[in-house]
């Protein structure tokens, strides 16, 4: 999940200029400054170059600013009291916005013209978002409603079930948009079908309101921030709670993942906003931007190197991150019979105009040379059979150097095992329907699969390994060989093992 070069890039140009901004002032790069209420929504454009505010009262607004420049360039109408939620659509030409007028509004990005109105919702809207292919748009409802909507008509495609009047705070599609996930002030988060309106999951383990949720780019993993201070990363598909995050002392009030999937960010009313690692759950940095402000909302830019928050001191503020990276050893396979595999990376972030080095260690002691950056990079694992960990590193052009990033695979080179005996080591059969014996053994990955073979030339497919099997010899008095090969879990297959039998006439 390699990330575009800054450098190469408008969004690298972006960074650029926020951090000599960040080194002369030692603040924020980019503040986004006119509303006059908390900025409870925050949404960067597609392309890197907007952000997109909603505030609170007394200012209610929706907002349209420079990311670059922090210059406002327009403001749309808002939603009474407090606008709650706001979103780009995804060709980034039109904006979505919900509050407490208990109405959701779709403005064209460039003239502020009102495309459509979703109303049908009789309280608040509190969240909004589109389908990835921008063709529907869904809200929810401080009265426990979720409606799905036709983006173009604004006419309500359906009214989710979602089995409760208890506030549905955020709400969001899945990548692929067949799912829709909203959190619930009963402490839940809920996933139904897109398309029947169907609950498919929920998902229970916090102790307070869940008032936020994201998707992981892949879909498979969902985040939500909670009132009971924790945010928590879950399988989607068990409802398995995988990561906790704790560290907040005040409620979770906005969630957002990382483009690579690497990274997640929380913003809390204890003023702080925190970045996490999903795959081992620890924090990687706290940002204090707001100067003792709750942060009501957060968002990443489209490249993942920037976080921007809003907050309860009516600004918004877009600043670099650390770096980040990923790297996936062999397509995340768990084994390899070879110790030449093929590393994926991918970075984000980095000061100057980004990240431009890259290094390697098998015990995290002794490092590789600093090298070019790749997209795929071939390796060689270390030492013998057994579990590798092969460790990478980034540095940026101001030679400020990343966090540790690894990933793990099994080196398994040693063939399995087996046995094959036919009738018990009966000599001879009157019929070609005989009974085998099998026995298999691997030191490593374990046996996973066996095929057999009448003639050592055409065998049968791989099929799940038993201790015994039916099976009929080829027709003709004689004597018969049945062969027998096992594979194991890194793909390694045993010598052919063999018995034959001799078939008689009754």
């Amino acid at each position: 999940m390699l990330q575009t070069r800054f450098g190469n890039s408008v969004i690298g140009m972006l960074v650029a200029a926020l951090v000599l901004a960040t080194a002369c002032s030692g603040a924020a790069a980019v503040t986004f400054s006119g509303h006059t209420g908390w900025v409870y929504a925050v949404a960067m454009s597609p392309d890197g170059t907007k952000v997109l505010t909603g505030a609170g009262s007394p200012d209610g607004g929706v907002r349209l600013w420079n990311a670059a420049t922090g210059a406002q360039i327009r403001i749309f109408p808002g939603h009474g009291d407090a606008t709650m939620s706001v979103a780009f659509s995804p060709d980034g030409t039109k904006v979505l916005s919900g509050g407490l007028n208990n109405l959701a509004t779709l403005r064209n990005l460039s003239t502020g013209d009102l495309i459509t109105t979703f109303s049908g919702n009789i309280n608040s809207v509190y969240g909004v978002a589109f389908a990835p292919d921008g063709t529907k748009v869904v809200t929810s409802a401080s009265d426990g409603t979720v409606r799905l909507w036709n983006a173009a008509t604004g006419a309500e495609i359906r009214s989710i079930s979602t089995g409760t009047t208890s506030t549905a705070y955020h709400v969001a599609f899945s990548p692929d948009g067949t799912k829709v996930l909203a959190g619930f002030a009963d402490a839940k988060a809920k996933v139904w079908d897109a398309a029947t309106g169907s609950l498919v999951r929920t998902f229970s383990g916090h102790t307070n309101q869940v008032m936020a949720v994201a998707w992981s780019p892949d879909g498979t993993k969902i985040l939500t921030g909670s009132s009971d201070n924790t945010a928590k990363l879950w399988d989607a598909a068990t409802g398995t709670v995988l990561h906790t995050f704790t560290g907040h002392t005040a409620l979770v009030r906005d969630v957002a993942y990382s483009p690579d999937g690497s990274r997640v960010l929380t913003g809390s009313w204890d003023t702080t906003s925190k970045l996490w690692n999903t795959s081992t759950g620890a924090l990687i940095t706290t940002l204090t931007g707001h100067s003792g402000a709750s942060v009501a909302s957060v968002a990443y830019s489209p490249d993942g190197s920037m976080a921007l928050t809003g907050s309860q001191d009516a600004t918004a503020k877009l600043e670099v991150l650390p770096m980040g990276g990923t790297i996936v050893i062999n397509g995340n396979n768990s084994t390899t019979n070879t110790a030449q595999v093929t590393l994926t990376l991918g970075w984000t972030g980095g000061e100057g105009t980004g990240v431009r080095r890259m290094r390697f260690s098998d015990d995290g002691s002794t490092w590789t040379a600093w090298e070019a950056l790749e997209k795929t990079h071939a390796y060689s694992l270390p030492g013998s059979d057994g579990y590798k960990t092969v460790r990478v590193q980034y540095i940026d052009q101001l030679n400020n150097r990343s966090e540790v990033f690894s990933d793990y695979i099994r080196l398994d080179t040693k063939l399995p095992t087996g046995t094959i005996i036919i009738n018990d080591g009966a000599a001879t059969t009157t019929t070609q329907s005989v009974s085998l014996k099998l026995t298999w053994a691997d030191v490593g990955a374990g046996v996973t699969r066996m095929r057999f073979s009448d003639n050592g030339a055409t065998w049968t497919g791989w099929m799940p390994q038993k201790s015994t099997r039916n099976h009929t010899l080829p027709a003709g008095l004689g004597n018969h060989t049945v062969r027998v090969q096992y594979l194991d879990g890194a793909n390694n297959y045993s010598l052919v093992c063999s018995d034959y039998i001799k078939i008689v006439a009754p």
